[in-house]
C-alpha cells in the first residue's frame, strides 16, 4: 500500500490513473487516497505537547516513540515478503536531531525504495555491515591465522590487498567469475605463476566467506573445471632461461663461499637446489634436524602444496646455530629478496640464483641413474599429468635423500 502511495504522490495525474485503473482498481486508489489526507498527522506543537509513552503514527509507515523516560524517537515500518520491518530514522532531540521536516523526508526516501522493488532494511544492513566486502572478509581470514609466521602473514597481505585490490571494496556476495578474471588478468599474462598463487589465495577467502555463511553458491575463484578453462594455465617458465654455472664448476663456487650468514644461506640453497624465496624465508619450526626433515609450507611454494625436503649432512652443516624465528638473518631481520642475487652478481657475474637449480637437474641427468621424475620431484615440480598426480600419492623421499647426497657430496667435493 505504502507503494501505491507514494507512486500517486509522484505522478500527481490522478485523472489520469482513474481512466486505466479497473474498477477494482478505483476502489483501491480510494483507500489510498483516504491513507494521504490522514497522512501528515503530527505537527511540530502536537509533538512538543506529548507527555504520555506511546507510539503516534504520522501516516503512510511513519512514526514517533515516545519513550518511558522521556525522549522521543522517529521509526518507519513496511511489510517486505510477509515480513514486518521497523528502520529507526533518529532521534527528535539531541546532538544530531531529527525534526518533523527530516523525518518526512527519509520516510519519503524508503517509500522510493520499496517503489523501486528495493528494501530499505537489507540494503542498510549491507552498509552497517561494513566487514561483507572482500577486503574486510580478507582481513578477517588471515586475523584469525594466529599460527602464521609473519612473513606469511605479508604475504598474504600483499597478494590479497595489492594484487587482488580490484576487489576489495565489492561485496563479498557479489564476487563471481568476471571479477575474478578481470583482477588476475594483468598478473597472469606478466607473472603466471604469482597469479596462480593470488588465485589460490582468492579461492581461500571466498571458501572461508562460505563456511561464515556470508556468500553461497560455488566459488568462482576455483581452478579445476572452472578457471583453467578462462585463464591460460599458469607456466612455471617465464620466457627465458637463468643464467647458470655448468655443474662442473659449482663445487669451485661452494668452495668460496665463506662464514657469513649471507653465504652460508647462498650455499643451503646450492645444496637443497631450492628456489631462493623458499630458503630465504625459511623458519626454525619448520625443521626436524633429528630426522634431517625441512619441511616447506604450502603458502611458501609455488605449487602451493607442501615440500618435504631431504637435509644431507653437508645442508645441515652450512645451517646456523639453532634459535627461534627466520633461520637466516641478518639484524635480526631476514635477508631481503635482492640480497642473493646482489651478492652473486657482484661475486659471479654472468649466473644467477636461480641457476643452480638448472645446474642440478643437468647433473641428475648425466651423473646419476635416478629417474627423471625423482629429480623434478626434488625440485618441487608437479610430475605427471592429472591421471599421474591422483594416483601417485607418496613423494620418493628417500630416493630423493639418496640423489641428493650425491649431489652434495659432488658440491662439497
Amino acid at each position: 500500500m505504502i507503494q501505491y502511495v507514494f507512486l500517486i504522490r509522484s505522478l500527481g495525474n490522478r485523472a489520469f490513473l482513474l481512466r486505466i485503473l479497473s474498477a477494482a482498481s478505483i476502489l483501491a486508489t480510494v483507500s489510498f487516497m483516504v491513507e494521504i489526507m490522514v497522512a501528515n498527522r503530527l505537527t511540530d506543537t502536537k509533538i512538543k505537547a506529548i507527555k504520555d509513552p506511546g507510539v503516534y503514527a504520522d501516516g503512510a509507515g511513519l512514526y514517533l516513540r515516545m519513550h518511558a523516560a522521556g525522549s522521543k524517537s522517529w521509526f518507519f515500518i513496511y511489510t517486505r515478503a510477509g515480513k514486518r520491518r521497523e528502520i529507526g530514522l533518529g532521534g527528535f532531540a539531541g546532538i544530531a536531531p531529527v525534526s518533523l521536516a527530516i523525518a518526512r523526508r527519509k520516510a519519503d526516501e524508503l517509500r522510493a525504495m520499496l517503489a523501486d522493488g528495493r528494501d530499505p532494511h537489507a540494503e542498510k544492513s549491507v552498509r552497517k555491515d561494513g566487514d561483507r566486502t572482500f577486503r574486510k572478509i580478507a582481513e578477517k581470514f588471515i586475523a584469525d591465522r594466529d599460527d602464521w609466521q609473519a612473513h606469511t602473514r605479508k604475504e598474504w597481505e600483499r597478494h590479497l590487498y595489492e594484487h587482488a585490490a580490484s576487489l576489495g571494496g565489492r561485496s563479498i556476495g557479489d564476487i563471481d567469475t568476471d571479477l575474478i578474471e578481470t583482477a588476475l588478468r594483468p598478473l597472469w599474462e606478466k607473472k603466471p605463476a604469482t597469479g596462480q598463487r593470488v588465485r589460490g589465495k582468492i579461492e581461500a577467502v571466498l571458501d572461508f566467506a562460505t563456511a561464515k555463511r556470508l556468500r553461497t553458491g560455488d566459488n568462482p575463484a576455483r581452478w579445476s573445471g572452472h578457471l583453467e578453462h578462462i585463464l591460460v594455465k599458469a607456466s612455471r617458465v617465464t620466457g627465458s632461461n637463468h643464467a647458470a654455472l655448468s655443474y662442473k664448476n659449482v663445487p669451485a663456487f661452494v668452495a668460496g663461499l665463506g662464514d657469513g650468514a649471507l653465504e652460508r644461506l647462498i650455499k643451503f640453497v646450492v645444496l637443497t637446489a631450492v628456489r631462493s624465496g623458499e630458503a630465504r624465508l625459511a623458519d626454525w619450526s619448520e625443521f626436524d634436524l633429528a630426522q634431517k626433515l625441512w619441511t616447506i609450507p604450502p603458502d611458501r611454494t609455488k605449487t602451493g602444496k607442501e615440500l618435504v625436503v631431504p637435509l644431507t649432512d653437508e645442508a645441515v652443516a652450512a645451517l646456523p646455530e639453532a634459535g627461534e624465528g627466520h633461520v637466516f638473518v641478518e639484524n635480526g631481520e631476514a635477508f631481503s629478496i635482492m640480497a642473493m642475487p646482489n651478492w652473486v652478481g657482484k661475486n659471479q657475474p654472468g649466473i644467477t640464483m636461480h641457476g643452480f637449480r638448472s645446474a642440478f637437474r643437468d647433473f641428475a641427468g648425466d651423473c646419476t641413474d635416478q629417474p627423471r621424475e625423482i629429480a623434478e620431484m626434488a625440485l618441487g615440480h608437479k610430475v605427471g599429468n592429472a591421471v599421474e598426480q591422483a594416483y601417485r600419492r607418496g613423494d620418493a623421499l628417500e630416493k630423493r635423500r639418496q640423489l641428493m647426497q650425491v649431489w652434495s657430496q659432488h658440491c662439497c667435493g
